[in-house]
């Protein structure tokens, strides 16, 4: 059903992208434990009919699972939490701050300066 919704909405009514609330949920299994390869995810990251439309995880669970700096897939992008509330203590004037400001001003490399994941695939909100 997530396919076939994805597919139509991109083919039939020309939408471009995605934004996926609690998109963890969709990496754990029908016992709630995380999955090495989540099929969902990968079917949607391989979909030729969603080649090119932007994919944007909240890469987070209601249940605790934090997948920011390592979403599955190449082409998903994450929201990053961490640089709102990053930019929010700077503002509140938290101790050490500037440190963790500095940090998400240039891409973020604590979380994403890994093969896996590349400064590109954070979404700044």
């Amino acid at each position: 059903m997530i396919m076939d919704s994805l597919r139509y909405w991109v083919e039939e009514m020309h939408v471009d992208g995605f934004r996926f609330d609690l998109a963890s949920i969709l990496a754990r299994d029908t016992s709630g434990h995380l999955m090495a390869n989540p099929p969902v995810l990968w079917d949607i990251e391989s979909d030729p009919a969603l080649a090119g439309t932007k994919m944007i995880a909240e890469a987070w669970d209601a249940a605790g699972l934090y997948q920011v700096g390592s979403f599955i897939g190449d082409s998903w992008k994450e929201w990053n939490g961490r640089f709102r509330d990053d930019v929010r203590g700077f503002f509140r004037g938290q101790e050490s701050s500037v440190t963790r400001l500095a940090d998400r001003l240039v891409g973020s490399p604590q979380i994403y300066g890994h093969e896996e994941r590349e400064a590109e695939q954070s979404v700044n909100l």
